[in-house]
């Protein structure tokens, strides 16, 4: 009676020593990437080049279409130029006379100067109701001039105007996320709220909200983000825009304002002005790479902070454990399917492994692009991306070097447990 030849056992190519040792090889290789940068100063601005570089922005730029851009009606945006105290108080006299929703004032008034003039506007910044007026968390040390740490810890300092001017009205903090010290940097995110002085304070868009539509300013609240994503709705075309000399005629009806959220502030001296004071760098510039020319006052970036906290329109952002877990399983994926190439069809491994790092890259920019423009979630593949583009490289060099010296090491270890078991 014949028996049956016994069944071949299954291979692993999963859970394989030469597949644990080309993923470690991998992270090691990133690892490095990120960190030699850090810690030579003469790649230092190519880093912070890369840094502001954000694919999503595209979205902001290029993709969002008049349709998906409509004017935010909620919201009235006063161009005050470099109006005198005098006449911002005419305005705010103006505004006042139509019952806004609420009214922000983005400027300050750190020191008194003309006595009449300045008896004028602290009377009618007193008459205006639903006021809010901006402030800016900071540091006594920066104040002096010192430099500050990156670990300085929580803000003990809020900035203020002067008390004749800014008397018991709200006040909501108008710092904005960037690296000061990099004036390209691109304004993405914002804190909605921080620590000042032992008590939480709300950014300026936050207040404002607060004011006219607290349940929204308490939903935001709810989300426990430390930074918001800034979900822009557009430039000074996408809201209701009074300009200084529109603001100031009395033959011109504000009667616009009734009922929204006004925000006065800077936005130059006349709508086209191509000023660069108090303006920044965002998504919305048409130029997304290699930007030469800041396209946004920050007034205009506190509108579109609050007409996401209005609209309860955010986006969402992949946190951070969940993209490492990605980029790992697509690291494992892809060490498996070049392990599998180089030792079944290994004439054909370089031809394979070029294209399948080429289209997973280009898949999963896409992906990035496609996801944030449809869904309003910021996928976060950076490490995805990096393992697919090291992972090549990686395989070869543990293939090619570092597999030798590792047998070899452990033959010599193997070799010496056996010499000292036999003498012994």
């Amino acid at each position: 009676m014949s028996q049956e030849s016994p069944k071949p056992k299954r291979q692993r190519i999963v859970f394989t020593f030469d597949n644990a040792m080309v993923t470690l090889a991998t992270i090691v290789v990133i690892w490095l990437a990120y960190l030699i940068p850090q810690n030579f100063d003469f790649l230092d601005p190519v880093g912070k080049a890369l840094g502001d570089v954000d694919l999503t922005d595209m979205v902001f730029s290029q993709f969002r279409n008049d349709q998906r851009s409509t004017v935010d009606t909620s919201i009235v945006l006063v161009n005050i130029g470099h109006a005198s105290r005098g006449e911002i108080a005419t305005i705010l006299d103006r505004i006042n006379e139509h019952n806004p929703a609420a009214v922000g004032l983005d400027v300050f008034f750190y020191n008194p100067k003309d006595p009449y003039e300045d008896s004028l506007l602290a009377a009618s910044l007193q008459r205006t109701q639903n006021l809010v007026m901006v402030s800016r968390v900071d540091y006594k040390s920066s104040i002096a001039g010192k430099a500050i740490d990156d670990d300085a810890g929580a803000f003990d300092t809020l900035v203020t105007s002067n008390p004749m001017f800014q008397q018991q009205h709200a006040t909501g903090f108008a710092n904005l996320v960037i690296d000061q010290q990099a004036a390209f940097m691109t304004c993405r995110e914002i804190s909605l709220y921080d620590s000042c002085a032992g008590r939480l304070e709300q950014s300026f868009a936050l207040k404002l909200a607060s004011v006219a539509r607290p349940e929204r300013a308490a939903k935001a609240m709810t989300r426990n983000n430390e930074l918001e994503t800034i979900n822009y709705h557009g430039n000074v075309e996408s809201f209701y825009f009074i300009n200084l000399d529109q603001a100031l005629d009395p033959t011109v009806s504000l009667e616009l304002v009734r009922g929204k959220v006004v925000l006065l502030g800077f936005v130059g001296d006349n709508e086209s002005d191509a000023t660069t004071e108090d303006k920044f760098f965002t998504p919305m510039n048409k130029h997304y790479v290699g930007r030469a020319f800041p396209d946004m006052h920050g007034v205009v970036i506190h509108a579109n902070i609050l007409s996401m906290i209005l609209a309860d329109n955010y986006i969402n952002t992949m946190p951070f454990w969940l993209s490492i877990a990605v980029g790992l399983f697509i690291l494992c994926c892809n060490v498996v399917l070049f392990t599998w190439v180089y030792e079944h069809i290994e004439n054909w491994y370089d031809v394979i492994a070029v294209v399948a790092q080429l289209s997973q890259s280009i898949g999963m920019l896409f992906l990035i692009v496609l996801v944030f423009d449809k869904f309003q979630y910021k996928l976060a593949l950076t490490p995805a991306i990096a393992a697919v583009f090291v992972v090549g490289t990686a395989h070869d060099l543990y293939q090619d070097s570092l597999k030798k010296i590792i047998l070899s090491l452990y033959g010599r270890l193997k070799q010496r447990r056996n010499s000292a078991t036999s003498h012994s």
